[in-house]
């Protein structure tokens, strides 16, 4: 028994060391005023960023994360934290509802044209009614995911970006 409650005690530890280093990682917290959840942005997430004074968006991975020196790793180049002053994420909601708004849009169509086509009643008929309903709904869904493609988040006073390490301190 003595040696059951060994193994048993040597599997508990083992395990316990390797769920630690499981969900210790690095990551980007982006922090907002008055929120206490944070948006986790780990290592090997492609971010679109727009730096200090630089002329447009850049889209680049993750490669790596610098604590001590607050470095941001991409591929071609270690970038301070402190130079990247807004992310810019899709908008995956608009495209989804905007698919949605087509799909009922000709759904609406061809159900009325099959009603009418059907029903063996000369009173009912495709109208008007089901024609606009069928543009405006197509027009909807297709304007939304162009309006709302973007999100962008401007770093500054009331959101910040920070680099997290939560791997056991080495000592």
């Amino acid at each position: 028994m003595n040696t059951f409650l060994r193994y048993i005690l040597l599997s508990f530890v083992l395990v316990c060391g390797i769920l630690t280093s499981v969900f210790s990682q690095k990551f980007l917290a982006l922090e907002r005023y008055g929120k206490a959840k944070n948006i986790r942005i780990p290592i090997g997430t492609v971010i679109t960023y727009q730096i200090r004074d630089g002329q447009g968006w850049y889209t680049s991975e993750i490669v790596d994360l610098n604590y001590k020196d607050s470095l941001v790793i991409f591929p071609k180049i270690a970038m301070p934290l402190k130079n990247i002053v807004a992310l810019r994420y899709d908008q995956n909601w608009a495209k989804g509802i905007g698919t949605s708004l087509r799909l009922f849009g000709l759904s609406w169509s061809g159900l009325a044209l099959m009603g009418t086509l059907t029903d063996k009643n000369p009173d009912t008929n495709y109208e008007w009614s089901d024609a606009i309903v069928t543009g405006s709904a197509y027009a909807t869904g297709f304007l939304l995911p162009r309006i709302f493609k973007y999100r962008i988040v401007e770093l500054g006073k009331r959101k910040r970006l920070r680099i997290m390490d939560t791997r056991p301190s080495e000592r």
